[in-house]
């Protein structure tokens, strides 16, 4: 059953012309909207070994991408002085004053404890 074509892994390949790229989120609206109801309230399934009836609910686990990819995927800036997305506001980038790049010396330091060499 799991080799039928209806449950092949499905990959999506847009040619260069119509790459959504910033918008890719909108491509996977329905997929999150799909997995939520899976994991909430799942699908009646049929079991062979036991011959009954049971909600099977599934999750996504985990995905597997770069920096670029997550900022494309989640909607939010990978790039900028804001770039880092688990510090998102509450980082200590700054932008240099004659090259307009964002710094990020001395940011990674903030998750260590205070005593750490």
């Amino acid at each position: 059953m799991c080799m039928s074509f209806e449950y092949i892994f499905l990959t999506m390949v847009i040619p260069w012309p119509s790459n959504p790229k910033y918008f890719i989120d909108v491509y996977l609206e329905l997929l999150i909207e799909e997995l939520q109801n899976l994991w909430h309230v799942g699908v009646l399934t049929s079991g062979s070994a036991r011959d009954e009836t049971f909600a099977m609910h599934a999750a996504l686990m985990w995905i597997v991408n770069d920096l670029p990819a997550y900022g494309m995927a989640s909607g939010w800036s990978s790039a900028g002085v804001m770039g880092c997305p688990v510090c998102m506001e509450d980082t200590r980038a700054f932008y240099l004053q004659n090259g307009r790049k964002a710094c990020y010396f001395n940011c990674h330091r903030q998750f260590l404890p205070p005593d750490h060499p």
